[in-house]
């Protein structure tokens, strides 16, 4: 992996920023466990119903809340009102069912923290957002924390990672976004001429456009590519 380029000569980063769902927490896995804990009473007595194909296509619109519930369990033979109401309650109940850091999070967010600055942005409700890094405890690891509602305005508008640099007195090339989403992340980084870094942890392809300065497949390959494992 080679090293930032600013990295080589002899400068670490004035700034790294991060992600927070599926960068520095399990986002993926959770929303899974939670959209199952939904399904799977509503799909009691449907035997011949893969649950798992159920809760993926869920999960394909999971940011459009449950309104989708009625008419995804009706195209699987589940017409009743009842159960669609028992799986909006159960999906409602508990927000962030098995939602944990990556094992990696901590030490190496404690670690880049020693070297350089670090900051927080993440898309979503504040509520939402302010909740989960709450849960996680993670609220006092960044002196900059910017939710897109609070900011009004969401990756990957450069405008939020502009914000992120102003309050670090940074330049652009100063500065590197971590991030799992290619069209958020990595797309806004870029527009606001940030090194991009790509945490693929999933082995996915590049899905096309401009591709990240960087790859890596946990955080601390991040260590590794910052010169400071």
């Amino acid at each position: 992996m080679n090293s930032m380029s600013n990295a080589s000569h002899g400068a670490l980063p004035s700034l790294v920023l991060f992600d927070l769902d599926d960068t520095l927490c399990d986002h993926y896995s959770s929303l899974r466990l939670r959209l199952r804990f939904a399904f799977e009473a509503a799909a009691a007595g449907y035997d011949e119903i893969d649950l798992d194909e159920i809760v993926e296509a869920a999960a394909v619109q999971s940011m459009t809340g449950t309104g989708h519930f009625s008419e995804l369990l009706r195209s699987y033979g589940i017409d009743d009102p009842e159960r669609v109401e028992q799986a909006t309650e159960r999906y409602l109940s508990d927000r962030f069912r098995g939602l944990v850091l990556f094992e990696e999070s901590l030490d190496v967010i404690a670690t880049v923290s020693r070297h350089t600055r670090v900051g927080l942005v993440t898309n979503g409700p504040s509520q939402i957002q302010r909740d989960k890094i709450l849960r996680l405890a993670i609220g006092d690891l960044f002196p900059l924390i910017l939710v897109s509602e609070e900011e009004g305005v969401w990756k990957p508008d450069p405008i939020i990672f502009q914000r992120a640099l102003t309050w670090a007195g940074v330049a652009p090339h100063q500065a590197i976004y971590v991030g799992d989403s290619p069209e958020h992340d990595i797309a806004g980084a870029q527009a606001a001429g940030l090194q991009s870094v790509w945490i693929n942890r999933r082995q996915r392809s590049w899905p096309g456009g401009a591709p990240p300065d960087h790859q890596i497949a946990n955080l601390r390959e991040l260590l590794t590519l910052l010169g400071i494992a």
